[in-house]
């Protein structure tokens, strides 16, 4: 008789707290154990966690769960990491343990060189994706700042929280000239020291004691 632990994870989002995806995960794992006859010596689940985050204990307990023979149950590869530095270290840790890896869907048996081979190629292709996901999430939060939508817990330099309406940004005129200075700063090709250097001689004024490198490049980054 084979045991095996099932693992199941899903990202950071907004509706976290209703989501059912480790349920799901766990019930299409569950289905799969049983048409194997595999043992279920232990479930673990991580909510609302980053598949590029190594720092998730409740992994490495799944993984010190497993015992010699026993299988790693996912209900896809990408659900244990979302890189492939991360993905190699995870598969090592469990090979360690003298258990495997087996996921419902896209799984790639067997460890000769070509199987490695797709594995990393899958692995790299997730975390391509997680990239692609953040930058499109990024921009996604930028247009709608541009349009007045409140994104965060603090309004960004240039903004303040509308008194009518919490959900809604103004803009302060007078921080939306310096973004626009240093707007032009930028397209002059002077770097974020430089136009710091300028912004602290001018009329312009952080929300700090004075202007930074930091707070520049983020000005300009969402430009």
């Amino acid at each position: 008789m084979t045991n095996c632990v099932i693992y199941s994870r899903f990202s950071p989002r907004r509706n976290a707290a209703e989501s059912e995806s480790c349920e799901t995960q766990e019930a299409y794992a569950r289905k799969y154990v049983a048409e194997r006859s595999y043992t279920v010596a232990g479930v673990f689940e991580d909510k609302a966690v980053s598949g590029a985050d190594e720092y998730r204990p409740t992994l490495w307990a799944a993984i010190e769960a497993l015992e010699r023979g026993s299988v790693l149950v996912v209900y896809k590869l990408d659900r244990l990491a979302r890189n492939v530095y991360l993905a190699e270290c995870i598969r090592r840790a469990v090979e360690a343990k003298h258990g495997t890896i087996e996921a419902v869907q896209g799984d790639v048996e067997g460890n000769g060189a070509e199987h490695v081979m797709i594995r990393q190629v899958l692995a790299a292709i997730a975390e391509y994706e997680r990239k692609i996901i953040a930058q499109r999430t990024k921009w996604a939060m930028l247009h709608h700042q541009k349009q007045g939508r409140r994104m965060g817990r603090y309004a960004p330099y240039g903004w303040r929280i509308d008194p009518n309406d919490s959900t809604r940004l103004e803009p302060v005129h007078v921080e939306q000239e310096a973004i626009e200075c240093i707007g032009i700063l930028h397209g002059d090709g002077k770097r974020p020291a430089e136009i710091v250097r300028e912004l602290n001689k001018s009329e312009y004024k952080p929300r700090g004691v004075k202007w930074s490198q930091k707070t520049v490049s983020k000005i300009i980054e969402r430009m």
